[in-house]
């Protein structure tokens, strides 16, 4: 495994901390900028693996991603995490069927999570290196308890661990990275995955089962930008 290079974070890592920050002080402004910056979370996730035909078979979705802890900072993370979701899940139960109240319920959740994510997850930088592991990137199979889903990534990488990511921020900034992915449903890092995703985005308790993790082990970086330090150089 790689660690991510210092060029992709500055673009990708870093900036996802000053969003929140002006989020969180309702700073946005403009929302096309705004959402502009949403494509360092929402790269294509690439799989492949070969049919009964023998045959390549292909599928690009977009995800969002994110960041994981380290290992041994793993059970600290989840438990602030799952303190934070518990707190909403007894306050659900009680206003539940209440769409004013579950509405106000959603909103002081997220405020709450956004900045749970500032204070653990996106970090300046002394902090980011001891505590974020900067091999792996992150996301949540949501597609495959969607009934009419084709469900062609979680298909494929049960035959084939390899796959890419592909970044593009108009107007010229791409990123793809090469690596494997592992899947999670009943350990730690599914704990923490699904836990940070919901930790803005509310989940009922109803709609959490069947949500695997998968981890993406980062192997090769190469900056695809049209520019004379692109093109697919590799840089990590």
């Amino acid at each position: 495994m790689v660690k991510l290079p210092d060029k992709f974070l500055e673009w990708n890592y870093y900036p996802r901390r000053m969003l929140i920050e002006q989020m969180i002080k309702g700073e946005v402004g403009d929302y096309s900028r705004f959402f502009l910056e949403f494509t360092k979370h929402n790269p294509v996730l690439c799989t492949a693996a070969l049919d009964e035909n023998n045959k390549v078979e292909i599928n690009g979705k977009v995800v969002g991603v994110g960041y994981v802890v380290k290992k041994k900072h793993l059970k600290k993370y989840i438990e602030i995490f799952e303190n934070h979701l518990q707190k909403t899940d007894i306050a659900y139960e009680k206003v539940k069927g209440n769409k004013q109240e579950l509405n106000r319920l959603y909103e002081e959740h997220s405020k709450r999570g956004i900045r749970l994510l500032l204070e653990h997850i996106y970090l300046d930088r002394r902090k980011a290196e001891e505590i974020i592991d900067f091999e792996k990137l992150a996301t949540v199979e949501l597609a495959k308890r969607i009934p009419h889903s084709s469900k062609h990534t979680w298909k494929l990488v049960q035959r084939n661990k390899s796959a890419c990511i592909v970044f593009f921020q108009p107007p010229s900034i791409s990123y793809e990275l090469k690596g494997l992915l592992s899947v999670h449903e009943n350990d730690d890092y599914h704990k923490f995955v699904t836990l940070v995703h919901d930790a803005y985005h509310y989940t009922p308790p109803e709609f959490r089962s069947d949500r695997p993790a998968y981890i993406f082990h980062v192997l090769e970086v190469y900056d695809n930008s049209p520019s004379m330090h692109g093109f697919g150089k590799r840089i990590a």
